[in-house]
């Protein structure tokens, strides 16, 4: 038996067929050798593991281009909840890397044990149910390799952007945040220069031709709702795209529905390469297909909205 303590942390990584012997003694079923073997051996596997040993594991299939967990098994003592949740986050970051739409948990009637603990917290974090399965949309990955890259992603996402759409955006400083919405500001055709609100907070820009405006928004000094909430943003969201740079915990609240923008820089100090994750969240984005965006290529011939005094690189500071 494998016991882990609370403190204990987990490590996932993608399993071997020479994890299969240990792997099936940590789950306490040696008959499953074979069988863990040959899911290690022909699908993707994610293996769990604390203090050096494993105590979990999720079999990956690709059905026809579609990511879906066939199986998930822990290892007895472990807990077991905890190791699901960690095991199904690499298992759709992993599918979320291979392009996959959605990750879909099958039938528990296929697997060994009561999994209605981990549905119903599956149900409350953005799975819903089809059938006997859970299905969980995946955010979708693009890279920019340049700022002029971003910029046209940013014009390219407002072609699908409507009035009353929200945006989240999170990443370190110098991200590409506010470049990011320079580009959404270029493809609505708002008004004035779209430069970071970080001084004060919030800047507006009005909509041309019967387009959304743009409401900006830099919540990194907020921290609570009812703070953006004093910004009065209600008076002007339905009739603009709002974007909220560093909302991701606190401006989810403002709307049912809303996209999470999460950019990452490239391992590597020496490339400039950005890697941005896209979630959908609500049923404003059910069946929005968001793989147009990695139609958008090089740098659209779209206005530059900095302003005359900013430098190609500073407004990623924010």
């Amino acid at each position: 038996m494998v016991e882990t303590t609370e403190t204990e942390s987990r490590q996932l990584r993608v399993g071997d067929p020479s994890d299969a012997p240990a792997l099936a003694q940590a789950l306490g079923e040696q008959q499953l050798t074979d069988q863990v073997a040959r899911w290690l051996d022909e699908d993707l596997c994610v293996l769990a593991e604390a203090g050096g040993r494993p105590v979990g594991l999720l079999r990956l299939v690709d059905e026809s281009g579609r990511a879906a967990v066939h199986a998930i098994l822990v290892a007895p003592g472990a807990q077991r909840l905890d190791v699901e949740r960690d095991l199904l986050e690499g298992a759709a970051q992993l599918a979320t890397d291979l392009g996959s739409h959605d990750l879909r948990v099958k039938s528990w009637s296929d697997h060994p044990m009561d999994r209605a603990a981990l549905r119903a917290d599956l149900l409350e974090h953005g799975y819903r149910a089809d059938g006997a399965d859970l299905v969980r949309t995946l955010p979708i990955r693009l890279e920019a390799a340049t700022t002029e890259e971003m910029r046209s992603l940013g014009v390219a996402l407002a072609q699908i952007l409507r009035a009353g759409d929200l945006i989240l955006t999170s990443g370190d400083l110098g991200a590409g945040k506010t470049t990011l919405t320079q580009g959404i500001g270029a493809g609505l055709g708002v008004q004035g220069p779209v430069i970071s609100p970080t001084f004060v907070l919030v800047r507006r820009h009005a909509g041309t031709e019967g387009r959304p405006g743009l409401v900006h928004v830099d919540a990194y000094r907020l921290g609570s709702l009812a703070e953006l909430v004093d910004l009065d943003l209600d008076e002007t969201m339905d009739e603009s795209v709002t974007v909220v740079e560093w909302g991701a915990g606190i401006a989810e609240e403002l709307e049912g529905s809303y996209l999470e923008i999460d950019i990452e820089r490239s391992g590597d100090p020496a490339d400039d390469t950005r890697i941005l994750y896209i979630q959908p969240v609500g049923p404003r984005w059910q069946g929005v297909d968001l793989g147009v965006l990695r139609q958008a290529a090089r740098p659209a011939d779209a206005p530059d909205h900095r302003g005359p005094d900013t430098p190609a690189r500073s407004e990623e500071a924010q």
